[in-house]
């Protein structure tokens, strides 16, 4: 029921669009609509008690007839008498049509109303009605059983005149377009989150991609701006997540001696270059000297997000137009340099494919204890495996409820077949309750003596350098397992 709420609250625009739509579909419908206008007379029925019969046996009778007489005031013969007498200017069909009639046994009371789109037609014809029916009943009483005692039909009420329009009635209709617009739209809503296949929960992405969750990037602004990350202040939730991701790579055993990182993602737009970036900026704060390089060269945006001064990158000196040192740029952030992607070439995969990579990163290796390496998305391009091949590791960014768990499960195996060392995933763009800062209890308002107990600090190079073990948080349950 939850699930179906957050479906409910994050598919609010389907609801009041078609709260909307069901408005306007009400009011076209009414618009569509004649007004129409009514006249109501009613009568009370009584049958006289005749010699040898009792009042009670009278009354009776009058129950009997009543139901009969609410058939006769749309009866052919009566309407016919009604036009012809009367010279109210409507067809027999269209009287007939705007007469009903109903009878109600315990009051003996039986009510006409008349219902015409011209509110003087509806009064004048309920008028001759209450000054005919009665007379009309006694003469087919008396052709009948002339010596039975004539029913007395007395009007009690009306004929009442045509106030406002009986129909439509628009306040109702409505109210019942928001209402049905609204129930369709919480449908809609419902019915996408159920038929949802993408994955949503962290522990989602682990069992379709049987990899460890390494980190949970919750979901800000400083989570997609590039520049705003290198500016980011150093308790931002997204800098501990950063921080955690760091931590639980350094602590992998599989991690032991690790130099060079690909970091990619199984599409476009899950914060790949983000997590990159953060990650490196991580490394550069615990005292690495980093080297971030920006290996998608087919959309490549961290030179121009960044401000980076000059225009070559990884193209060019995989190229051999420069030297791997001469492309690297200083980034403002003590202990990282960044290498940009330089110009795009017209086949990418060619020129990251074979020795030129593994040669450079042999070249920068001595002069970086980290080198990562923004690569491109696992679908449907190869650079990201190649990549991934010569490097020493790599992890795959997955985006909450963006890619489904076949997609995942087909860029991680991409990764499997090229003998790449996964190390594996971080999910980034969480909602706050599938995030580290929910998972930490991170709240702003207690004192820094509760914070401490409840949030980790993030130790200082020193104490971090003596005592490796303090730094190290596991990231998931299976990790801690």
């Amino acid at each position: 029921m939850s699930e179906y709420l957050r479906a409910v609250v994050r598919g609010w625009w389907i609801i009041v669009a078609c709260a909307l739509a069901g408005l306007l579909g009400a009011v076209a419908f009414t618009a569509s609509i004649q007004p129409m206008y009514q006249s109501t007379v009613r009568f009370f029925v009584v049958a006289p008690p005749v010699n040898g019969q009792s009042a009670l046996q009278s009354d009776e009778l009058s129950r009997g007839r009543i139901v009969s007489y609410a058939a006769l005031v749309k009866s052919d013969q009566f309407v016919s008498r009604l036009v012809s007498d009367t010279g109210l200017g409507v067809t027999g069909p269209e009287a007939e049509s705007s007469i009903s009639a109903s009878a109600d046994k315990d009051t003996l009371l039986l009510t006409v109303e008349v219902t015409m789109p011209d509110a003087g037609k509806a009064f004048a014809t309920a008028t001759a009605i209450a000054r005919n029916f009665g007379s009309a009943v006694h003469e087919l009483e008396e052709s009948r059983v002339p010596t039975t005692a004539q029913t007395v039909l007395t009007v009690v009420s009306g004929p009442t005149e045509p106030g406002s329009q009986v129909s439509p009635r628009e306040s109702l209709n409505y109210g019942l377009g928001l209402l049905v617009g609204a129930a369709l739209g919480i449908g809609i809503a419902v019915t996408r989150r159920v038929l949802d296949r993408t994955l949503i929960t962290p522990e989602q992405i682990e069992e379709a991609g049987g990899v460890r969750v390494l980190a949970r990037i919750p979901a800000g602004r400083n989570a997609k701006a590039l520049n705003r990350i290198l500016r980011s202040p150093d308790d931002a939730l997204v800098t501990e997540a950063a921080r955690r991701l760091r931590t639980n790579i350094d602590f992998l055993p599989e991690a032991a001696g690790l130099r060079s990182l690909t970091v990619t993602s199984a599409t476009y737009a899950e914060g790949k270059t983000s997590v990159a970036l953060l990650l490196a900026k991580a490394w550069a704060e615990n005292g690495h000297t980093v080297l971030l390089v920006e290996a998608d060269l087919r959309r490549p945006r961290l030179a121009q997000e960044l401000g980076l001064a000059k225009p070559t990158g990884l193209s060019n000196v995989l190229s051999g137009q420069v030297a791997a040192d001469k492309a690297v740029q200083e980034s403002g952030i003590p202990g990282l340099q960044v290498m940009a992607a330089g110009t795009v070439p017209p086949r990418p995969t060619a020129l990251l494919g074979g020795g030129p990579v593994r040669t450079m990163l042999a070249e920068l290796a001595p002069k970086f204890s980290r080198i990562v390496v923004d690569a491109t998305p696992l679908q449907p391009m190869s650079d990201a495996a190649l990549l991934a091949a010569v490097t020493d590791g790599a992890i795959v960014v997955v985006r909450h409820q963006h890619v489904t768990a076949e997609i995942l499960a087909a860029s991680l195996a991409n990764l499997r077949a090229v003998n790449s060392t996964l190390l594996g995933v971080a999910a980034t763009f969480l909602p706050n309750r599938l995030a580290e800062s929910h998972r930490q209890g991170s709240f702003p308002r207690l004192s820094g003596r509760f914070r401490r107990r409840i949030r980790p600090q993030e130790p200082t190079r020193k104490a971090a350098a003596q005592n490796p073990a303090r730094d190290r948080v596991p990231a998931t349950r299976s990790h801690r397992g």
